[in-house]
């Protein structure tokens, strides 16, 4: 080869490797270039799917807050329990702040950021609502049929979760584009990079190894992201306090279920997994779950149903369904939300029921009322009529049974003002450990050999204060009770325990503090669901006719309410029932605790006294026995007529008034006048029966001893001479 042709081909070489090294240069660069534009894309792609996952998060709780706002100011609106009120206002007070905290995080996007206004908008609508309407309903409602407002509140929920729903949706919807973004960069960049490294040698060598463990961090941080946020996910699932169901759209069977929702039901997720829904509802609430699930993703696509758990009980739900996206494996999948309701309901029941003896027991007080001073009259003109005929054997006897007909009369008003909670208790500080065993014995001889009675007494039983006679009642009936459900014989078990009761436990009625419980407990028949939810109601019995009036448990229940306590009754078809009367406990020993002792005799006096009672008949029956007792007595038909009868000067040694008086004057505040007039005035009060409410503040004592109507003349003989003496 000739000088010049090696000349040249040098020259072609050192021109091809520049070309080349040139070449390789670029694309090195290029590479690079491309590499820092995707790193870039990298990071603004990370920082969008962590705003996503805090939206949803956000979103999560948002939707929480609004569900338990409503739920709480509905159930204190049903209960008018203010611990639900407390967590209403704590609830509204926190939704504001995530509200504005999720309006910064979607600012920059202008669908989503009109979403969340709306979201925004139907919020503030749900709170104002709320928040205008904090009184508790007093109108009756049944299951079917709720009030316009808390349905208006339960339609305004509905519609927030579903635009939290929507938001979310499209939140998923931006995660999984940019998921595929990232992925489709990461592609693009390997090809690239595989095309230098064809030029680039070992230069470009080197760098692909840079570049490839840049990728490797960069698809493990895309990695550990997606599954953060399935664990995130996963945890939502997991530690919900909603049931979270994953269900076929065509028949319902469970594809996945939550701890939550297998808690509610008593049942372990391998038996729930793979049955359908509506075989755990309840039968008669099975169409309507179908129906439901045919509108799901529309308006009225929520339902409330009773599922049969585990433990063969009865649980309300209230179900919110929504057809999720397609997917490859399950192309037609329910979501189902599941809130327990059996708490709430059980609360409106109590509400309804409390309603309904309320009413009843008005009805039964104020006829009691009025009886008792018609009783009055009879009972006293019957002893005037015995004494007039003590030696005429053969009228006498008549008179005794008139007697005895008005004393069975008043037997029943006071059951019926026991039950209204309107009989005037005369409670005492009570030891039932040494109180028991005396009655104990007597209900032995009652019942008969065929039951057994065994007494278990709690040492160091805390006192109490109740009405030592309607404790004795008490007893009685619900040992007669327990004999009857053994007509075959059987045990009974009468026990004494202390116990310390939280707000509500027992009822919403009852306070917090420390009770002494009696309970009497039997091996009988027990009673059915639907027996169990009437045995308090007045007059319901399932004892033949003539063998019982159905007046004991309402009785004994009124009792326990008016005295401050409770009256629980555990039952089961065939393993018996246990009865437990809760009377609250006392520290202190009260003032007129102490017993009175009765004279054999009827006492008499010299004294005067002035008779208020605006019924004229029982106003001359009490005249006529003082009188024949030796008492000088001045009589008023209401409290200003006695005012008037003080003012005029004339010294009196008693005043005897009833509570109750028209004119605008009850006999406690008579009492107050005429010892501002007379100081020293010595007052015995009567009644039929005592409306707290109405007289004196809740707690307070009355100012004085109270004689119940209807009275006889020895027990007016008894309460005037004590009442002089005291």
């Amino acid at each position: 080869m000739s000088r010049g042709n090696a000349t040249t081909v040098t020259s072609f070489s050192r021109a091809s490797r520049t070309a080349f090294l040139a070449l390789a240069l670029l694309l090195i660069l290029g590479d690079a270039l491309l590499a820092i534009l995707l790193l870039d894309d990298e990071r603004r792609a990370d920082a969008k799917v962590e705003r996503a996952l805090q939206v949803t998060m956000r979103l999560q709780r948002i939707e929480d807050l609004a569900i338990r706002c409503g739920r709480d100011q509905r159930a204190y609106r049903i209960s008018g329990d203010v611990v639900r009120l407390e967590a209403f206002r704590q609830e509204a007070a926190q939704l504001r702040p995530e509200l504005a905290s999720l309006g910064k995080l979607v600012a920059d996007t202008g669908h989503v950021a009109a979403q969340q206004a709306d979201l925004v908008r139907l919020i503030d609508e749900d709170l104002s609502a709320l928040a205008s309407t904090l009184t508790p309903i007093s109108t009756h409602f049944d299951d079917r049929t709720l009030p316009p407002e808390l349905t208006d509140s339960i339609r305004r929920s509905t519609a927030i979760v579903a635009g939290v729903d929507t938001m979310a949706s499209n939140e998923a919807i931006m995660l999984r584009a940019q998921l595929a973004a990232i992925k489709t960069r990461n592609m693009i960049m390997l090809g690239t990079v595989g095309i230098g490294a064809i030029s680039g040698v070992i230069l470009l060598a080197i760098i692909l190894g840079l570049l490839r463990r840049e990728t490797q961090r960069l698809a493990a941080a895309s990695t550990g992201a997606l599954e953060e946020s399935e664990q995130r996910f996963r945890r939502i699932f997991e530690e919900s306090p909603l049931g979270i169901v994953l269900a076929q759209r065509d028949d319902l069977e469970v594809v996945q279920a939550n701890p939550a929702f297998c808690r509610m039901i008593a049942y372990p997720t391998e038996q729930i997994v793979g049955r359908t829904i509506t075989n755990m509802t309840h039968i008669n609430d099975r169409d309507l779950l179908l129906r439901a699930s045919t509108r799901a993703g529309e308006p009225g696509h929520e339902v409330e149903v009773r599922f049969v758990t585990g433990s063969a009980v009865l649980a309300w739900a209230h179900i919110s369904l929504s057809q999720l996206g397609p997917s490859d494996s399950r192309p037609n999948l329910l979501l189902a939300l599941v809130q327990d309701t059996t708490r709430e309901r059980r609360v409106e029941a109590e509400l309804r029921q409390a309603q309904k003896m309320e009413a009843i027991g008005q009805l039964t007080g104020g006829i009691a009322h009025d009886f008792n001073n018609l009783l009055g009259v009879i009972i006293g003109n019957a002893e005037f009529l015995l004494d007039a005929l003590r030696e005429d054997l053969s009228n006498n006897h008549l008179a005794q049974e008139i007697l005895d007909s008005a004393l069975s009369g008043a037997d029943l008003t006071r059951r019926l003002l026991a039950f209204a909670r309107r009989q005037t208790l005369q409670p005492r500080r009570i030891d039932l450990n040494a109180y028991l065993p005396s009655h104990v014995a007597i209900i032995r001889r009652l019942l008969g050999e065929t039951i057994q009675i065994s007494v278990s007494l709690a040492e160091d039983l805390w006192p109490t204060r109740a009405d030592p006679s309607q404790v004795g009642d008490a007893l009685l009936n619900l040992a007669i009770n327990a004999r009857d459900a053994m007509p075959h014989g059987g045990r009974i078990r009468i026990n004494t325990a202390n116990v310390h009761v939280e707000a509500g436990e027992l009822s919403p009625e009852l306070a917090r503090g420390d009770y002494v419980v009696l309970s009497v407990g039997d091996t009988g028949t027990g009673m059915q669901p639907e027996v169990l939810e009437r045995a308090l109601e007045p007059f319901f019995t399932t004892k033949g006719p003539g063998a019982g009036s159905g007046l004991g448990l309402s009785m004994i229940f009124g009792f326990a309410k008016q005295s401050g306590g409770h009256l629980a009754i555990d039952s089961q078809p065939g393993q018996g029932t246990t009865v437990r009367l809760y009377l609250p406990r006392v520290v202190e020993l009260a003032s007129g605790d102490a017993q009175h002792v009765i004279e054999p005799t009827i006492p008499v006096g010299r004294e005067s006294l002035l008779v208020v009672d605006d019924n004229a008949e029982m106003r001359s029956v009490a005249r006529r026995h003082l009188n024949a007792l030796g008492y000088r007595v001045r009589e008023a038909a209401s409290g200003p007529a006695a005012v008037d009868c003080l003012r005029e000067g004339r010294r009196f040694d008693l005043l005897f008034t009833d509570v109750i008086m028209p004119d605008g004057m009850t006999g406690y505040q008579l009492a107050a006048v005429a010892r501002q007039i007379q100081p020293g005035l010595k007052v015995l009060f009567t009644t039929g029966y005592a409306r707290p409410a109405e007289t004196l503040e809740r707690g307070e004592l009355p100012p004085g001893p109270v004689l119940r109507k209807p009275y006889r003349k020895l027990d007016l003989a008894t309460a005037v001479r004590e009442a002089l003496e005291a």
